[in-house]
């Protein structure tokens, strides 16, 4: 299976995620891996509710995908990349 790395970003914060999946939607797996406690729950309900499917393919980009939606009135950007590995 393809190795994805999942970037959030999210009020000037990045984090990083890493899983291997039968495609990019990723099941997921990017939500399981922010780390505890740097979301308040609110937060963290709303990227759970809006964290699977609904990513579009990023223009003019080979085997990456991006999502946005609003979170406690940021945005919240979520970019898979298809990754060797």
């Amino acid at each position: 299976m393809p190795l994805y790395t999942y970037v959030v970003c999210y009020r000037g914060a990045t984090y990083l995620s890493q899983a291997r999946h039968s495609n990019f939607r990723g099941f997921g797996a990017w939500v399981r891996d922010l780390p505890a406690g740097a979301f308040a729950p609110s937060a963290m309900r709303a990227i759970e509710a809006q964290g699977f499917g609904g990513f579009d393919p990023v223009a003019n980009r080979a085997h990456v995908w991006q999502k946005r939606f609003m979170v406690d009135g940021g945005e919240f950007v979520v970019t898979a990349v298809e990754t060797k590995g």
